[in-house]
């Protein structure tokens, strides 16, 4: 029997098909589009593809966190189910107040429940990188770790886990009120892809103006070289509709340092925000980046 039941919110961007072979429940957050909202539920690549023409089409969509009352009924529904421990990862309490939301409904529903405990454990990342900690968080699982003993890996996990992303569509973020027309005419002019970080606080933060989509995985490289605790390790590519360029990097890595790579999708929650196009670089490091 499991030591503990594990639990995400979908912005770690898992098909939701495959979530349930691995036996992760979830809670959906939310986008909405032309004022009718959607659950973040997608199971297949048409979906995320379909999300990505709608982006083509100038639609900005806008995205919702999850509230505590919608946590505390979640939680609710897993105590009542049978479920004592639960370890449950949100996306970074950088980017989302999820994170907050999560702890408050988690304390609410002990409340209501004191033989049961929710762990809330902010993976201090999003898309893919949050997807990394959740696999760590089924390996745990499935290896009989006590729930403490879990809580503490996935928290080192979390604080480790290196993201480096690349935007593409400068016309979606001036659309979006993150860069100017200004900026967003000459950058494209240029071929400038902007490279971000999530750092250790799990914010945002540009680090980066690469020359073209070669100079940003040259630069992407050059950091999995100086900050990755082992070049053979697990590698998390998630891209935004840029299946093709992604396949290519794979390969790339693959060759080069005999890493396992795998590709994902960045989802409704955080492509929103990023448009089409981008391209990510997901691995354990050494601490993650404080500057900026």
């Amino acid at each position: 029997m499991d030591k503990f039941l594990l639990s995400t919110d979908t912005s770690c961007d898992e098909m939701k098909s495959v979530m349930r072979e691995k036996r992760i429940s979830y809670i959906p957050l939310t986008y909405t589009v032309d004022g009718v909202t959607h659950d973040d539920d997608f199971d297949s690549d048409g979906e995320y593809g379909a999300f990505y023409a709608m982006l083509r089409e100038k639609k900005m969509p806008t995205t919702s966190q999850i509230t505590a009352f919608a946590h505390e009924e979640y939680f609710d529904k897993l105590i009542e189910g049978g479920a004592k421990n639960i370890i449950h990862l949100t996306l970074s309490s950088g980017l989302s107040n999820t994170y907050n939301s999560a702890v408050m409904g988690a304390a609410a529903a002990m409340e209501k429940h004191p033989d049961a405990k929710v762990y809330v454990v902010d993976s201090l990342s999003a898309t893919q990188g949050q997807c990394f900690v959740m696999d760590e968080g089924v390996k745990l699982r499935n290896a009989g770790t006590e729930p403490e003993d879990a809580v503490r890996m996935l928290n080192d996990t979390a604080a480790n886990v290196h993201h480096w992303f690349f935007a593409d569509d400068l016309f979606h973020l001036r659309r979006g009120g993150r860069v100017s027309t200004a900026s967003a005419i000459i950058g494209s002019m240029l071929k400038i892809k902007p490279v971000l970080i999530i750092n250790n606080e799990g914010r945002l933060a540009v680090v980066h103006k690469a020359k073209g989509v070669r100079g940003a995985l040259k630069y992407f490289t050059e950091q999995y070289e100086k900050y990755a605790e082992d070049t053979k390790g697990d590698v998390y590519l998630p891209q935004g509709d840029n299946f093709e360029l992604a396949e290519t990097f794979k390969r790339e890595l693959e060759e080069t340092y005999g890493c396992r790579v795998k590709i994902g999708w960045v989802g409704p929650i955080i492509g929103a925000h990023t448009g089409g196009g981008m391209l990510g670089f997901v691995f354990k490091g050494k601490g993650r980046l404080s500057n900026k």
